[in-house]
């Protein structure tokens, strides 16, 4: 799962110039990524795929947003 998440994350930052606050925080964001997770990993809740990201986030496994722009 971590694999996808990151994947979707790069994809994202590189569209939208965003960082993992950005998706967690903007509407049209958050359900972009939950709908690109959803269609590799499947209909996983709203909140496990949120606390994916965050998690990652946190632990600095996302490479910066800045780095892949």
């Amino acid at each position: 799962m971590d694999e996808v998440v990151i994947d979707v994350y790069r994809r994202m930052v590189h569209d939208h110039r965003c960082s993992a606050e950005d998706i967690l925080e903007t509407p049209d964001l958050r359900e972009r990524y939950l709908a690109e997770v959803r269609w590799v990993l499947g209909n996983l809740p709203e909140r496990e795929l949120l606390h994916k990201l965050s998690n990652l986030r946190k632990r600095s496994r996302l490479p910066r947003s800045r780095e892949l722009v």
